[in-house]
């Protein structure tokens, strides 16, 4: 892509997707006018930077010249937002976790405290997303209309003045091919989650009952938890590689070969483990079975049968998409 492409490529995003084509052609034209017939890589510089930075250019072809959000300041409101918010979002679990955690007394069942918790957090995320929203726009607002649109923000680093060797610096990363913060941070979340059900598989997953007030009431669980237990060096291995990788993710913004090969060795012990367990003879907890079969009025061999099929079903499902998962890696880091 030259000079002239990615400078047009720069100002054509920051528009209207109705405009984009015509005003390519355009400022194309427009560049190739301020220029001579046989011209250099320095010539091209100079009449981009008669023109103005990306930015200017774009906020030029606007219809509309009052905004609530001048396009000066535009892109970095934006880049502010889309920063702030997955922090907001990862922060605001934290603390309402731990806030849960500490009040958690005991009396109700585990399941009953989380699908509580669940809905508390949905609505603080939502409570904090609103306030985000709000005192950024405010920040930027008085930013604008005080004239100090040129003071930059601690959190962003494009402070300098634009240039048009900017143009050169910029990658051209594949869209499928980049690792966003919020992936990232849904990554550590889904970790954390991981790890929380399996140290309290026997007291979560399980068979409940409801109590006459209506709420639940946990009777038994469903797995053995010392086969659970009996694969927790494996389990924590398989832990560390995925921080590994989610801290190689955050690292790295996109998709590489290193990447691909964490995620697939993760993959396949991850795979591994499950399948182990779930082929363990005392994997299901066994008074839970009787249990079940005098629930739905059947015997226990049939129980037993059904739920190995339901293993067996989610052995199949598990190979499956994690040999996909680690296809798509590899297609990923090779875009």
């Amino acid at each position: 892509m030259t000079l002239i492409d990615s400078y047009i490529h720069e100002v054509s995003k920051r528009l209207h997707k109705n405009k984009r084509e015509k005003i390519k052609v355009e400022l194309k034209a427009t560049i190739e006018d301020m220029l001579p017939e046989q011209y250099s890589e320095s010539e091209v510089k100079e009449v981009l930077k008669k023109l103005g930075s990306p930015v200017e250019v774009a906020a030029s072809y606007q219809d509309t010249p009052r905004f609530l959000i001048g396009p000066e300041i535009f892109d970095q409101y934006t880049r502010t937002i889309k920063l702030v918010i997955p922090w907001a979002i990862l922060i605001t679990i934290i603390v309402q976790v731990i806030e849960k955690m500490v009040l958690y007394s005991g009396e109700e069942a585990l399941l009953t405290a989380i699908i509580t918790a669940f809905v508390g957090i949905i609505v603080a995320i939502i409570a904090v997303l609103f306030h985000v929203l709000f005192w950024v726009t405010v920040i930027f607002i008085i930013k604008e209309r005080s004239g100090a649109e040129k003071i930059s923000l601690p959190i962003l680093k494009d402070t300098k003045q634009w240039s048009p060797d900017d143009l050169v610096q910029i990658k051209k990363i594949p869209k499928d091919k980049i690792i966003t913060l919020s992936d990232t941070i849904f990554s550590l979340l889904g970790i954390i989650i991981f790890s929380f059900v399996y140290w309290n598989a026997y007291r979560l997953l399980g068979i409940y009952t409801t109590n006459d007030n209506g709420s639940l009431k946990f009777v038994m669980p469903i797995f053995n938890q010392n086969i659970l237990q009996s694969f927790v060096p494996v389990v924590l291995l398989c832990i560390i590689l995925s921080l590994t990788l989610t801290f190689l993710k955050w690292r790295a913004g996109q998709w590489t070969v290193p990447i691909a090969i964490t995620n697939a060795l993760l993959q396949s012990v991850g795979t591994i483990v499950f399948i182990l367990m779930a082929m363990h003879q005392d994997f299901i907890h066994s008074a839970s079975i009787p249990y079940m079969a005098a629930i739905l009025e059947t015997t226990s061999a049939k129980v037993a049968f059904t739920i190995d099929k339901i293993l067996l079903f989610s052995i199949i499902i598990a190979v499956l998409a994690n040999a996909f998962d680690i296809y798509q890696g590899f297609k990923k880091a090779r875009v």
